[in-house]
């Protein structure tokens, strides 16, 4: 069946003319004749292109005895509701299926030629487990892992919210994935935060939904505790227990933090200092009207998580007879033990706490089970953020197992990955048939699935670009050291020289710097994680599924005619053609059409072609000569088998 496709494929790139690499060289572009030389020029000065220090968290081998120990456990568990449903385990996976699962899976990215043969003549007995290490010990982790918190989160990288860039929060989430910082305290800080963003960028995360302080709450209990109360914000739940004065009582927790200052708050002196500041910049600067034009230092610095002891109340219109319109609610959790307000300390403290314990019921079985449909596809309990009282896990041992699990290593993700990943099951070969929704799933092995559309690009990346994780986008102190100010000090001059200075010949030298090297045809050739988040609609990223990040987990892995349209004829395609591409140079590096063909295929699909394959590779080449084997990648890269992960 893959040879069929394979040959197809060929057939209709040659037949529709996409191809016409035989006319520009061997194999794809060729190089064109270099400029004369010009006279030298005087040099110019460095160009400084500022860095942030990043560190990676490497894996404890202390540990891994206890992780594969932990990784038996959940086969025993698994292979207990193999015999009671009368279940056949799908067979181990090959070495090439597994290396390029894991990739994928733990840095999202499928392996290079090289790792892939490196693994697989690799006869150490415990080298998958030493390769999952390997994995989570490294930078990928970091940048797969920050596409994901990305989609549950709404991460932006321009404005966050009024005037406000999101640019400190994501690099914030960014490095406490580097750090492999705990999840109960990653949780903690994002709930607990006070302050500006430049200040605290987890802040971002209270500044996320400002103004909407109801259904800030909603999106809390859903991302952290998998659960769904949003329609008792307006009236008793229909589908579950959850009451609207339940909501309001679990709402009172964080009613009382405010995300904006006004303009004429006590702190900045008295009278309206975003009209004074602009009435000061008119002298200032002679061609401002008074508008919009600095409001991301006027506007953006009066947005502020601070606490100012609101109090919430129930709605004009209350109808039910626990309560009474207007009445004062008093905090209160809706599960698990209560949240203690200790003496001077805030609701939202007290909330926080709450959340994030381990005796909390659904704190721990929420992110476990998050991260088990990470891995194999399908959640133990579906949908993963709409768990109810009678939700019933398709393995209900399993899941008090790995929540435990969860609570036992602290809230270390990476451990915890570690345990997923060495289990039998996850090792097996993917199931190919389709999960029916509602219907439980035994687990055989891993469910087939899409490549993310940041997967798919980042192996992209990993095809073209020699060494993929060697960008790094701006660190947020470049900007944030200017639009971070006082306003209860700052004058209108400094105002404008600090704007002034955002649009300087020296800033914009500094990102073209950091940007021409990585640039191909209009494309930044950098992880999907270093590029602005999301991107604008029409990229390729947006067009296979990245989510626009206005609600929470809306990307997408479906198919659609511009994501065909783009693999056939797209920049990100074409660059695999480059002389100066990865692909490229491995590809002319081997002396044999066979060498060659090995090296496409390993690269792409991460194993060697079948005999049949190689036949119909080796007849395209004869055929077209040396733009045969653009030929046989274009082909390859447009086959599911590359799309999806095995």
């Amino acid at each position: 069946m893959a040879i069929r496709r394979l040959s197809v494929i060929l057939f209709a790139v040659v037949a529709a003319g996409v191809l016409v690499l035989s006319q520009v060289g061997p194999m794809a572009l060729a190089q064109g004749n270099k400029n004369a030389k010009a006279a030298p020029k005087k040099p110019e000065p460095p160009i400084i292109v500022p860095e942030r220090k990043i560190r990676i968290t490497p894996m404890n081998p202390n540990t891994r005895t206890k992780a594969v120990a932990s990784a038996a456990r959940v086969d025993q568990l698994i292979d207990a509701n193999y015999k009671r449903f009368n279940v056949t385990p799908n067979p181990t996976a090959s070495d090439e299926q597994f290396i390029r699962r894991v990739y994928l899976d733990l840095v999202g990215t499928i392996p290079t030629y090289k790792q892939v043969r490196q693994f697989v003549a690799n006869n150490d007995s415990e080298k998958k487990s030493k390769l999952i290490d390997l994995l989570l010990s490294q930078e990928g982790y970091s940048s797969n892992f920050y596409n994901y918190w990305a989609d549950i989160l709404r991460l932006k990288d321009n404005q966050l919210t009024n005037n406000v860039p999101g640019r400190p929060y994501c690099e914030w989430v960014k490095e406490s994935l580097e750090q492999n910082k705990p999840y109960d305290e990653f949780v903690y800080e994002m709930l607990t935060a006070e302050g500006k963003i430049w200040d605290n960028p987890a802040s971002g995360y209270i500044l996320r939904d400002s103004g909407m302080p109801l259904d800030a709450m909603n999106n809390t209990v859903r991302i952290f505790l998998g659960t769904q109360i949003g329609c008792a914000q307006c009236h008793n739940h229909p589908f579950d227990r959850w009451t609207q004065k339940e909501f309001y009582e679990m709402a009172a927790f964080t009613f009382g933090t405010a995300t904006r200052r006004g303009a004429g708050d006590k702190k900045f002196g008295g009278g309206n200092v975003v009209n004074k500041l602009r009435d000061e910049m008119k002298k200032v600067d002679d061609k401002f009207d008074g508008g919009g034009k600095y409001n991301r230092f006027l506007i953006g610095n009066l947005f502020e998580v601070y606490d100012n002891g609101a109090k919430l109340v129930l709605p004009h219109d209350y109808q039910y007879d626990d309560g009474k319109p207007k009445q004062a609610v008093t905090p209160k959790t809706i599960f698990g033990p209560p949240a203690k307000v200790e003496k001077g300390e805030s609701p939202r403290v007290a909330f926080a706490k709450w959340l994030t314990s381990p005796e909390n019921p659904r704190f721990a079985k929420t992110i476990a089970n998050r991260l088990w449909k990470r891995s194999f596809g399908v959640g133990l309990i579906e949908p993963v953020d709409d768990i109810k009282d009678d939700s019933k896990p398709e393995n209900p041992e399993l899941l008090d197992f790995l929540t435990a699990e969860m609570i036992r290593v602290k809230f270390d993700l990476k451990e915890y990955l570690r345990i997923v990943c060495n289990t039998k099951a996850y090792q097996r070969e993917a199931t190919h048939g389709e999960v029916t929704p509602g219907e439980d799933y035994h687990f055989p092995g891993p469910v087939l699935r899409r490549m993310t559309a940041e997967q798919v690009w980042d192996s992209f990346i990993t095809l073209a670009v020699n060494k993929p994780d060697e960008y790094q986008k701006e660190p947020a102190r470049v900007e944030a050291k200017l639009l971070n100010v006082d306003l209860s000090k700052a004058t209108a001059q400094v105002i404008y020289e600090h704007n002034k200075e955002l649009g300087s010949s020296d800033i914009k030298k500094s990102r073209d710097a950091r940007n021409k090297p990585y640039s191909y045809k209009g494309q930044l050739l950098v992880r999907a994680s270093e590029l602005p988040s999301p991107q604008p609609p029409g990229h390729f990223l947006r067009q296979f599924g990245q989510s626009d990040r206005e609600a929470i987990e809306v990307s997408s892995e479906d198919g659609s005619v511009p994501q065909v349209l783009q693999m056939f004829n797209g920049p990100i395609t074409h660059m695999l053609l480059e002389p100066e591409s990865l692909m490229y140079k491995s590809v002319i590096a081997e002396k044999s059409a066979e060498a060659r063909i090995d090296v496409i295929f390993l690269s792409i699909l991460s194993r060697r072609p079948t005999l049949a394959e190689r036949q119909v590779a080796l007849s395209e080449i004869k055929s077209h000569g040396d733009a045969g084997y653009g030929n046989v990648i274009w082909a390859l890269v447009n086959t599911r088998e590359f799309l999806f992960v095995q």
